[in-house]
């Protein structure tokens, strides 16, 4: 039994039920098509949306929907969206009415409008709201190291230029995807300008990143772990296995830190894609800078980069719980616990170094709160826990954290039958 069952059975259904019941099932539901159209409906509140010929106007991309569809998208939708996109769904067409060719799904568990209530009262008390002083501090942050590592590059240290750019570009990292997730003028702006550091394309993180965000470790679905041949998280096929998978758990670092370079390269197939110069521009900017850096430290500090980003936003979800669409009922809330670990950072360095991923379980859950809270909340997310029979992880230490995913790793480099659960 999977854990986010387990979670589901624990928290019930909202209407009163028996404490042995069954997790709600998942509405198995037919493709339907209108006029040529996969037809998409979800469910916010008590009204059924009708997005079909609408979608392909979404800016989060067009997938996430067809996935959601015949669902309850309500904490997935306010989790994501700003006050302002949801006054803006009042214009799309809806219904209280289930539509016809549709299952029902599962009504929200006890924990899930536990957790609306939750979120609204953080929301009240101002969470949410973004500090002057850490804005500056964290946007300051970059361009001091931009313009240091610059400096050293030009002035014959190229060691040091490398360590400073490296921790220049994984720090922008950090804060791009702060800004992306967040909502407004200012936040928007930020996070295109920060493109002049990594050469990200906002459009193409916002897609990929959105569904992993909506549905986490779900097989088929989230990106995030479909990484094979390279990494498998999952017993392959005979067919489909390589020889070098028995090695997984001890390249995985050296060969994880491409990430940055994997970055790039999707990112400007999706500009070019789309030509919108409000991504080129920054983008170039980026490339002209790493070419008068010289390729050695440029190839170099992406490599850092990356490598300091890889091995920490694995860290988090990789060795939880990877769960099949189809096997129990979808729920916003219970599955980000179930496929979500925190970890503990013991000083001011690693807690800057982590840049808010060390609470990736309160990030999953208000991803457009300022990463600087996380740190805060993070007690008032265990209570809820505590309070509505959830399971919260969180590793004491970050050696205990790594461990955990070097024996996922070795774990699925061996043999299926021989295996053991560690």
């Amino acid at each position: 039994m999977s854990t986010l069952t387990q979670t589901l059975q624990r928290t019930a259904a909202a209407q009163p039920v028996a404490a042995a019941s069954p997790a709600p099932a998942p509405a198995v539901n037919t493709p339907h098509y209108v006029n040529g159209k996969l037809s998409t409906h979800v469910k916010i509140d008590e009204h059924w949306y009708d997005l079909t010929h609408w979608k392909n106007s979404h800016p989060g991309g067009t997938l996430i929907l067809e996935q959601m569809n015949g669902n309850d998208a309500t904490d997935a939708f306010y989790s994501l969206h700003s006050d302002e996109a949801a006054a803006r769904l009042a214009r799309l067409p809806r219904s209280t009415t289930l539509p016809a060719h549709l299952h029902a799904p599962a009504p929200p568990t006890k924990a899930a409008l536990a957790f609306r209530e939750f979120r609204a009262q953080l929301k009240k008390d101002g969470w949410f709201e973004r500090s002057v002083f850490w804005e500056a501090f964290y946007t300051g942050s970059i361009y001091a190291m931009g313009i240091l590592g610059t400096i050293l590059a030009f002035t014959g240290h190229p060691i040091l230029a490398v360590l400073v750019i490296g921790f220049c570009m994984q720090q922008a990292g950090w804060i791009a995807h702060d800004y992306i997730h967040a909502r407004g003028a200012f936040p928007y702006w930020n996070a295109v300008i920060m493109q002049w550091v990594n050469g990200f394309s906002r459009e193409w993180w916002s897609h990929k990143h959105n569904t992993h965000h909506v549905f986490t470790n779900y097989i088929g679905i989230d990106a995030d772990i479909e990484n094979d041949p390279v990494f498998h998280l999952f017993f392959p096929d005979p067919k489909d296995d390589t020889f070098f998978r028995k090695m997984q758990h001890w390249y995985f670092v050296p060969v994880a830190s491409v990430l940055y370079f994997s970055w790039r390269v999707q990112s400007l197939q999706q500009s070019l894609k789309t030509m919108d110069w409000k991504e080129l521009i920054p983008q170039a900017l980026n490339y002209i800078w790493l070419y008068f850096l010289g390729w050695e430290i440029a190839l170099a500090s992406i490599y850092l980069g990356g490598f300091l980003v890889s091995f920490i936003v694995t860290a988090t979800h990789q060795s939880e719980e990877m769960l099949e669409p189809a096997s129990t009922a979808y729920s916003f809330c219970e599955g980000q616990f179930a496929t979500t670990r925190d970890a503990r950072t013991s000083d001011f360095f690693t807690e800057w170094l982590w840049g808010g991923m060390q609470y990736q379980l309160e990030h999953h859950l208000f991803p457009t709160m300022p990463k600087y809270n996380y740190r805060r909340v993070a007690p008032l997310v265990r209570q809820f826990a505590e309070r509505n029979g959830i399971e919260y992880r969180c590793d004491e230490t970050q050696a205990e954290i790594f461990y955990r995913n070097f024996k996922t790793l070795r774990y699925f480099a061996g043999e299926k039958q021989d295996a053991k659960k560690e």
